[in-house]
C-alpha cells in the first residue's frame, strides 16, 4: 500500500513537471467584424499544392529548342511545298530501332521540321513529300536523299567523319 502511494505520488509529480514544460498557447487576436471574409486570417488547415507551386520553372525556356530560337525579331516565311529543297535540310537526330529507323530533319531557310522514315520524307502532319526518296545507313549515321530530277544529297550527323 505504501509502495502504491509512492508510485501514484511520483506519477502526479511527473505529470506536473511535464505540464510545466509545455509552453502556454498564445491566443490570436479576435477578428474584427469590419473585415471581409476574404481578408480574415486563414485557418490552420494545410493548403492544397498546385502544379505551379511544385514546378516553378514555367517561365523558363523550352530545353528542346535552341536558345536563340525565340529571340529573332525577323518574321518567319511560311513554308510551301514548292519551296522544298533537299539541299536546305539539316540532320538533327537519328532514332534507330530493331524494326524501323527515323531521322529528324529541319529546313534551314524556313525552320520547318521533317521526318525521314523507311525511304520517304514526311512533313510534321505525316504527309509524304513527293518526289524524294532516300536511304538511311544506321552504321554510318548517314542519310542519302535523291530528288525526282536525280539530284543527290548526303546528310551526316554532326561530328561524323566523311
Amino acid at each position: 500500500m505504501k509502495n502504491l502511494f509512492l508510485i501514484v505520488l511520483s506519477l502526479l509529480c511527473a505529470g506536473d513537471a511535464q505540464s510545466s514544460i509545455i509552453p502556454a498557447q498564445t491566443k490570436q487576436p479576435p477578428v474584427s467584424k469590419t473585415l471581409p471574409a476574404s481578408q480574415a486570417p486563414a485557418a490552420a488547415a494545410p493548403q492544397a499544392l498546385t502544379p505551379t507551386m511544385i514546378y516553378t520553372a514555367s517561365n523558363l525556356r523550352d530545353p528542346f529548342r535552341k536558345a536563340s530560337a525565340g529571340s529573332s525579331s525577323a518574321p518567319q516565311k511560311p513554308f510551301k511545298l514548292s519551296d522544298f529543297n533537299i539541299h536546305n535540310l539539316i540532320l538533327h537526330g537519328l532514332m534507330i530501332g530493331r524494326k524501323s529507323s527515323f531521322a529528324l530533319l529541319t529546313d534551314a531557310n524556313y525552320g520547318t521540321r521533317f521526318i525521314f522514315k523507311g525511304n520517304r520524307i514526311y512533313n510534321s502532319k505525316w504527309k509524304i513529300i513527293p518526289g524524294v526518296t532516300g536511304h538511311l545507313d544506321s552504321r554510318r549515321k548517314t542519310i542519302y536523299l535523291k530528288a525526282r530530277d536525280g539530284d543527290v544529297q548526303v546528310l551526316r550527323m554532326k561530328g561524323e567523319k566523311r
